[in-house]
């Protein structure tokens, strides 16, 4: 099919350049009523502009348009023509409308999402499920990874909203704190001592360097002159079930070993002299971009969410009771 243009305000024929949402109504209740006057009624208007706006229509169309007779006003051949495309050109319109609202109201498109992975694999579900509830229309995308790369995503557009734990730098991109989140240490089943374990001698399991994770343990941790030996691995579940593996011992968010610690497949530690094994989890926008319709929507949803759900501050936890696996 030959792609239509309408080209430049200049290349536009008379016609064109006299379309006008009224006119075309006009013309559709003349159609219907028989009358100008009535036609003119329908949309509002007064008679005597309602006909100037016709004449308009009819001068750039070069033919007439309306025939009158002493019952009134009707359609010619080429006004009926006019009639039938007016009708198709204002239920576009009208379908544009609806969907400009239905965008605006955060009811359509598309978001883009990165988490971290404590966030995005064991929370960031039920955020959505919240989320998408009445909105058929939205479609999301969500990344998964360390998170620096949620702030490089973000950094650069490549995601709408970023949820990460809280990192310094960060270039072009706002943070704003939604919740503690408690790292826990954590080591296989049969570990013989919790809470006085000296760990010097043992390896230390880590995600990326990306890994905000990973950041606050060796920053709390290198006082004390340790790790001497590390393990890398590329994720949180790889990190789990290493050290369920007998591998070595790790730091991890308490959503993310929750699971575990409530089956007996791992058994928490804590560290003595360390303090408190905590970071703040994120929201993260980029400084310079206006949030969507739909970003500022969930973030709401977001920020509704961790506020109802998550008090690891006050040491609770609204759908597992475990204060015993807390590091102590």
């Amino acid at each position: 099919m030959k792609e239509r243009r309408f080209g430049s305000v200049h290349q536009r024929s008379p016609l064109q350049r006299a379309i006008d949402p009224l006119r075309l109504q006009l013309v559709l209740e003349v159609g219907r009523h028989g009358s100008i006057t009535r036609a003119a009624e329908a949309c509002g208007i007064g008679q005597p502009t309602a006909a100037a706006h016709l004449r308009t229509l009819e001068a750039a169309a070069g033919q007439p348009l309306f025939a009158r007779t002493g019952r009134g006003t009707s359609l010619t051949d080429a006004g009926r023509v006019v009639a039938e495309h007016a009708a198709i050109v204002l239920s576009a319109l009208e379908g544009m409308h609806e969907e400009l609202h239905t965008v605006g109201g955060a009811q359509a498109g598309t978001l883009s999402l990165a988490s971290c992975g404590d966030f995005g694999n064991y929370l960031l579900p039920r955020v959505l499920s919240e989320f998408t509830a009445g909105r058929p229309r939205v479609d999301i995308r969500v990344t998964i990874a360390p998170s620096g790369d949620v702030a490089r995503a973000v950094a650069t557009s490549a995601a709408d909203v970023g949820i990460a734990g809280e990192m310094r730098g960060l270039d072009d991109v706002v943070a704003e704190r939604l919740m503690r989140d408690e790292l826990i240490g954590i080591g296989r089943a049969d570990l013989p001592v919790v809470g006085r374990f000296d760990l010097r001698d043992e390896t230390l399991l880590v995600s990326t360097r990306a890994s905000s994770t990973r950041a606050h343990t060796e920053r709390l941790l290198s006082p004390f002159g340790w790790p001497a030996r590390t393990v890398e691995l590329d994720s949180v579940e790889a990190v789990k079930r290493s050290v369920a593996a007998g591998v070595g011992i790790a730091f991890v968010s308490m959503m993310a070993a929750a699971d575990e610690l409530e089956r007996g497949e791992l058994r928490p530690f804590g560290f003595r002299g360390a303090g408190p094994l905590e970071r703040w989890l994120v929201l993260l926008r980029q400084k310079h971009r206006r949030p969507t319709p739909i970003a500022q929507a969930f973030e709401h949803t977001l920020r509704a969410f961790c506020a109802r759900h998550m008090r690891i501050a006050d040491g609770t936890h609204p759908e597992l009771d475990l204060p015993q696996l807390r590091a102590r």
